[in-house]
């Protein structure tokens, strides 16, 4: 019973016995004396007395009854009170989602616990309240009864306990929970409240985030290796199809030299072959020696030229710088001139602007080579009298402009998406590696920032490269 309680009690008797006496003092004081001054005979005082004391008897019995009554019933609706209280209490105690461990704050011992805990540790009310049985840790430092009693101890001097702990339940189940401990004083006893909360969730997420945490570091740590590893692969294959665009161009160059050279060295043969003819029909004289000689070294210089044209055209450059794009293009056009004549194909130079650009001729020049041996290759197989290819050069916007068109039929729709994919060509095999186009791609866009498109357009193809004018921060 609370102190409130037995207080209350306390005066309730209080009450009915002050209220007893003063009816008593009272009944005593005024029947004696009104007696006295009403009866002068002593039979009949003696009489009156005795009918008095039943009278006071009764009068006090139906007094205590009323008083004993009233007090009763307010007892009775102060216990259904008190139990209905009683019966919230336990339920809401009862349907905590946290186990309640209620202990002795000296020995430890468990005097409650609520059926969360009951559930949770999977043993009844009575073996949890039975013998020290009932571990609450694994029995093993540091979650054993030691440990457990040394934070009880903690909690009952005042100082609230909260910490991670492993228990077990039945059949030596182990799981981790979270422990509040406070200390509390009910009925003048000093106890210690426990409240366990199941956190096995909780501590397997944890457990998978430090996992993960640790992989992440190791991935971090490996990482720049990685990338490192993954750069040099990607060098190594860039420099793969660089060095394979290059001995394409290096036969693209070695073809168009074969048909620059194909006439002057045919001139040279027959000035050669005239001179043993003349000397042998005696015409051959100093000056037509000296004249021959003359030709056939304005040819010779003239093919030397053609070799430094070419190195100077496929010469890689370091730095970007300023050029006529008028001027690439027609020395890239002077390249392949030889073999577009010995093809039959006719070629135009239509300049409606004179843009300069920033980048480098050279891989430039080399872009318009690729997309012009393209179109000689297609001119070539195609049938028919006319084959002709238009350059035209203009600026719009700040853009310097180069279009290349052909009649040699146009692309076909299914090839044209993948036209300047690495490794993908509409050549026979063997006639073509796959990766011209795809430089080219890379040239313009990664190296001057520009574009090429490529699209068809009325009987054959057409390819735009587009520059600016004014050079990218």
């Amino acid at each position: 019973m609370t102190f409130l309680a037995l207080h209350n009690v306390r005066l309730a008797a209080l009450r009915t016995v002050a209220i007893y006496a003063f009816f008593a003092s009272v009944w005593i004081l005024v029947s004696d004396n009104v007696l006295g001054w009403l009866v002068s005979d002593h039979a009949v005082v003696t009489a009156l007395s005795v009918f008095k004391g039943w009278l006071f008897v009764l009068l006090t019995s139906l007094m205590l009854y009323q008083l004993i009554l009233r007090d009763s019933r307010r007892l009775a609706e102060v216990v259904s009170r008190l139990r209905t209280s009683e019966e919230r209490f336990h339920a809401i105690y009862d349907s905590l989602n946290d186990a309640v461990f209620i202990h002795d704050a000296v020995s430890g011992r468990i005097v409650d616990v609520n059926e969360t805990a009951c559930r949770m540790y999977g043993y009844s009310h009575e073996e949890i309240l039975g013998p020290p049985a009932f571990e609450l840790g694994t029995g093993e430092p540091p979650y054993s009864r030691a440990e457990a009693l040394a934070w009880i101890h903690k909690a009952a001097a005042g100082e609230p306990q909260r910490f991670e702990w492993i228990t077990t339940a039945r059949g030596n189940r182990p799981f981790w929970v979270e422990v509040c401990m406070r200390q509390a004083i009910i009925n003048d006893e000093s106890l210690v409240v426990v409240l366990v909360r199941d956190i096995a969730e909780r501590k397997q997420s944890q457990e998978m985030l430090d996992r993960q945490h640790v992989q992440l570091e190791e991935l971090n740590r490996t990482l720049e290796n990685r990338v490192t590893e993954a750069i040099a692969e990607l060098r190594r294959k860039d420099e793969l199809l660089i060095q394979q665009s290059r001995n394409a161009a290096m036969g693209e160059m070695l073809n168009s030299i074969a048909h620059q050279w194909r006439q002057p060295l045919n001139n040279i043969a027959i000035y050669v072959q005239t001179l043993p003819l003349a000397q042998e029909e005696g015409e051959l004289t100093e000056e037509l020696l000296r004249d021959d000689v003359a030709r056939i070294m304005e040819i010779i210089q003239y093919m030397s030229k053609t070799i430094d044209d070419f190195r100077t055209f496929f010469r890689h450059e370091k730095q970007r710088q300023l050029f006529s794009l008028q001027e690439t293009v027609e020395k890239a056009v002077s390249l392949v001139a030889a073999r577009m004549e010995h093809l039959g194909i006719t070629w135009q130079i239509a300049v409606q602007q004179t843009p300069c650009t920033f980048g480098y001729a050279s891989e430039y020049c080399q872009v318009v080579l690729n997309i012009l041996n393209n179109a000689i290759d297609v001119l070539e197989t195609r049938e028919g009298d006319e084959r002709r290819i238009l350059l035209t050069i203009d600026e719009q916007d700040d853009i310097a402009l180069l279009t290349v068109r052909d009649n040699g039929g146009g692309i076909s729709p299914t090839a044209l998406p993948h036209l300047f994919e690495p490794y993908y060509t509409t050549k026979s095999p063997g006639e073509g590696s796959g990766i011209g186009l795809y430089m080219a791609k890379a040239i313009i866009e990664k190296h001057m920032a520009g574009t090429i498109t490529a699209k068809n357009h009325g009987d054959g193809a057409e390819f735009t490269i587009s520059l600016p004018t004014v050079e990218p921060l």
